[in-house]
């Protein structure tokens, strides 16, 4: 396996996610490209979902910057209007736009799919977990039921989007696992809670440096060098650059 091309994978259930980012210059960054699939069972008889014919600009993108009851999201601004600028047919769902029933409409004719958000996650009931929108939250079960057509990309720019609590860590139930088995060939999500700023600027590094392709193949690679970008800038805070994880072929 090389830096470049070579995939390392783990379930996403495995507890030593974080720990193998946050390892140092010998660790699985230098080593490969890691790709964590969300259970066993997509690596082996269920296969991944071929790229079809798929249009790189079919994005829907939701960006409630304020969600009640939760606290604003500056970065969310900047994030979105930098995204519109790299891709502006790119329809944006803001603040008061950014209903569940406006995004979840919206979702099965996305190829891809862009949150930044809030997302909270139900211990008791984890497909109660979900991302926080302007007027409630569109939970596990919500997506669950969504059918896309030819659905590509979900980048899930919100707190612990990849992670559950200590109760279910047999089980792979977040919303990664959510946006990739209801259809996103690839996901791109967070191990642990995101700074709202870094979050932004992992985001602008990740959709500048990805290919325009209809497909979003090179995604692992890119969040891959994206994140030895920010570990090389930030070498003593993983919390900033090790959170964010790629599931997918």
């Amino acid at each position: 396996m090389t830096p470049e091309t070579g995939c390392g994978g783990c379930p996403s259930a495995c507890s030593d996610c974080s720990r193998c980012m946050r390892q140092g210059t010998w660790g699985i960054p230098e080593r490969s490209t890691r790709s964590c699939p969300p259970t066993l069972r997509r690596c082996g008889r269920s296969p991944m979902p071929e790229p079809g014919n798929r249009q790189p600009h079919g994005t829907s993108s939701a960006w409630p910057s304020r969600a009640p009851g939760l606290p604003d999201l500056p970065g969310t601004v900047a994030e979105a209007m930098d995204l519109h600028t790299q891709h502006p047919h790119t329809p944006l769902l803001t603040n008061d736009d950014a209903t569940t029933a406006r995004v979840a409409a919206a979702l099965p004719a996305a190829t891809w799919a862009h949150f930044a958000c809030h997302a909270t996650v139900d211990q008791a009931t984890p497909s109660n977990t979900g991302l926080r929108l302007h007027d409630g939250t569109l939970t596990i079960a919500d997506i669950n039921r969504l059918r896309p057509t030819n659905a590509e990309l979900a980048y899930l720019s919100a707190c612990s989007t990849a992670n559950h609590d200590i109760k279910h860590a047999e089980e792979s139930i977040h919303l990664a696992t959510a946006f990739h088995l209801a259809g996103y060939r690839h996901v791109v999500a967070s191990l642990w809670p995101l700074a709202d700023e870094f979050a932004a600027t992992a985001a602008h590094r990740f959709y500048q440096r990805l290919p325009d392709a209809p497909d979003a193949d090179a995604a692992a690679v890119t969040l891959h060098r994206v994140t030895k970008e920010l570990r090389a800038r930030f070498p003593d805070r993983p919390d900033l650059w090790a959170s964010m994880i790629h599931s997918g072929p």
